[in-house]
């Protein structure tokens, strides 16, 4: 599990994760128990280096033997090297993300059925498309053994808050309500049209407006680590094992600076690899 947290304001997109993966297998009684959980994964990728292109991801933590940061960094090696028609001078966001979709869709396919069907997994693409003059952010996902193809889920003239993984934090604190208050009011003996109605007009009273689209750059970076790390914490209290949690990888993309790394943690210790970049 998770907590991905994406920032679309005018100037900039976000992206903030958890460093939290999950080993989970089945108990005797067939409910899934989780059996260790590792706090040093990556979910946040410089997708396209030297362009305004960020990825980030939630769930399902490796396709086989790969990892999800090893087949990104695999879909960025391919369209650097120009074996593809996608190159810096013609790409947009909607041609990357449809091209990393092709990429994990075969390899989702060639998963086991019962993992497949077991797992989530959603990718997202933000950024700036090739002499486009706003952000964008598209997203695919596969939910047990379904396939959702590539879509925008915030358009050009869009800003907003996007998460993923564990939302519950989220939902409670920005929108002011529960993940489970629809099926609480269909519990209740309201129809599906009823319950829909007073869903959004709870929300239309209680949403908390944290975001503004003009606001500066480092301030929409600052959201997204508060809603990231008050994800953290509020699991952390939660009955059962910690499955949000180690450092916040954060990263940003505005139009002119480019892909930044705000927050970024590395296997290795930078002093003893002076050779190495450190963007990868």
């Amino acid at each position: 599990m998770t907590i991905c947290i994406g920032v679309k304001a005018n100037e900039c997109i976000v992206f903030v994760a958890d460093s939290a993966t999950t080993l989970a297998s089945v108990d005797n009684a067939g409910a899934p128990a989780v059996t260790r959980v590792y706090n040093h994964a990556d979910k946040v990728f410089n997708l396209f280096r030297g362009q305004p292109v960020c990825a980030m991801t939630c769930g399902l933590g490796n396709f086989g033997t790969e990892s999800i940061a090893t087949i990104a960094k695999g879909i960025r090696q391919r369209l650097m090297s120009g074996e593809t028609p996608i190159s810096a001078e013609n790409y947009t966001i909607e041609s990357v993300i449809k091209f990393s979709f092709e990429v994990f869709l075969a390899k989702f396919s060639a998963l086991d059925e019962k993992i497949s069907k077991a797992s989530s997994f959603e990718f997202f693409v933000g950024g700036y498309s090739h002499n486009n003059g706003g952000n964008e952010i598209w997203k695919f996902a596969f939910i047990q053994g379904n396939v959702v193809e590539p879509q925008c889920i915030s358009g050009v003239d869009d800003c907003r808050i996007i998460w993923a993984g564990q939302p519950e934090a989220c939902v409670r604190l920005v929108l002011g309500i529960s993940s489970q208050t629809y099926e609480v009011l269909k519990s209740a003996g309201l129809d599906d049209t009823q319950a829909s109605q007073l869903v959004h007009n709870l929300r239309q009273a209680s949403e908390a407006p944290l975001l503004e689209p003009s606001m500066p750059v480092i301030d929409a970076i600052r959201l997204g680590e508060f809603l990231a790390q008050t994800t953290a914490s509020f699991v952390r209290f939660l009955p059962g094992a910690d499955t949000v949690g180690g450092d916040l990888d954060i990263a940003t993309v505005t139009k002119y600076e480019g892909f930044r790394w705000i927050k970024r943690k590395h296997f290795y210790p930078r002093d003893l690899n002076g050779e190495t970049d450190h963007v990868s």
